[in-house]
């Protein structure tokens, strides 16, 4: 009777509160980490679906008010130069610390922006005649009615008839410029209201002051403190001798063990991409972001960042793994009761 009423809390509470503490404890060791955010984004793959010609086509065609069959090529290489990937890590590491000390406590609000300086100096300077070339040369010339610029709610960008291209650049583009360019913030804030998406302290009212990293902590520690209790009851209900609540604390704990492991095997292989790729096909993310080329950047990332993941889950199963083998030799070496 007692080992039916072990088995029953075994498949009812013990297995499923064992596998859920595993991946918890696997999911913490990457979830607040700053440094797998930071090393997520900074590879080559993101580095190429960000500046990607697909992603700066749709972006200079609707900042540019160019029409749709304007050949882009020449201003993406400029962008592409003025961008790189020594900006974008600096902006995206800025981003990910800010992220942090707000979730530490360190500061009040999360407020992420681009900074756009860099950007503005270098078309002020060195990359501005390069820059205004090879925009003057993609606009097509205005037709009667419209007015020469870039555009606006009725019309395309287009340039004035009957001046050439290079003095239409060293008269009146290359003079505009700065004022141009200083309609446009130094930093682009990236809106969203960040504070009620995360909230740094889901304790508050028991435990004030604590931030999120330690709540998540604190709530992993407890999720698998009752695990273990559950556990370790459970085999003192299965028996009487040690030796069989040993072989069953091991046989109980190994096939959650080896399914967490599993789950690591299965995160470094084809499968996750693929329902990736699945489950995107059914959102638009170029409505919901505004952005052309959300979804090969979303791939991009899921296949820098999936490698750290699968070696916690691994991590974790392989040591509970270790443990249950440990337990179930140990109960076998252990003396049988003898009355």
């Amino acid at each position: 009777m007692r080992k039916l009423i072990a088995v029953i809390f075994s498949i009812c509470l013990v297995i499923p509160l064992l596998f859920a503490s595993q991946i918890a404890i696997g999911t913490a060791s990457w979830i607040l980490d700053e440094q797998f955010y930071i090393h997520a984004l900074d590879d080559e793959k993101v580095y190429q679906a960000v500046l990607s010609d697909n992603m700066l086509d749709g972006i200079l065609r609707s900042q540019l008010a160019l029409p749709a069959e304007t050949d882009t090529s020449g201003l993406r290489t400029i962008v592409q130069g003025i961008l790189g990937e020594e900006y974008l890590k600096e902006q995206t590491s800025a981003i990910v610390s800010d992220f942090f000390d707000y979730l530490h406590g360190q500061t009040d609000q999360f407020k992420p922006v681009i900074d756009l300086q860099p950007v503005k100096s270098a078309l002020t300077s060195e990359k501005q005649s390069e820059f205004l070339t090879a925009l003057v040369a993609v606009m097509p010339v205005c037709q009667a009615g419209q007015t020469p610029g870039f555009g606006g709610a009725d019309q395309g960008a287009c340039k004035p008839q009957g001046i050439d291209d290079a003095t239409l650049i060293e008269n009146y583009l290359e003079p505009a410029m700065p004022a141009a360019l200083a309609q446009i913030p130094d930093q682009l804030s990236l809106e969203g209201n960040w504070q009620n998406l995360v909230n740094r302290n889901p304790w508050g009212r028991f435990l004030p002051g604590m931030a999120l990293p330690a709540s998540l902590i604190l709530a992993v520690l407890f999720l698998a403190f009752l695990a273990m209790c559950f556990w370790y009851i459970t085999a003192l209900i299965a028996d009487g001798s040690w030796r069989v609540r040993l072989q069953w604390l091991g046989w109980t704990l190994i096939l959650p063990s080896g399914l967490v492991f599993l789950l690591g095997i299965l995160l470094q292989g084809n499968t996750p991409q693929y329902w990736l790729n699945y489950g995107l096909q059914y959102r638009n993310l170029q409505i919901q972001t505004g952005l052309t080329g959300a979804q090969t950047i979303l791939e991009a990332l899921s296949t820098s960042a999936l490698p750290r993941v699968s070696a916690s889950f691994l991590m974790v199963g392989g040591i509970c793994g270790g443990l249950a083998l440990g337990l179930i030799l140990w109960g076998l070496m252990t003396p049988r009761k003898t009355d």
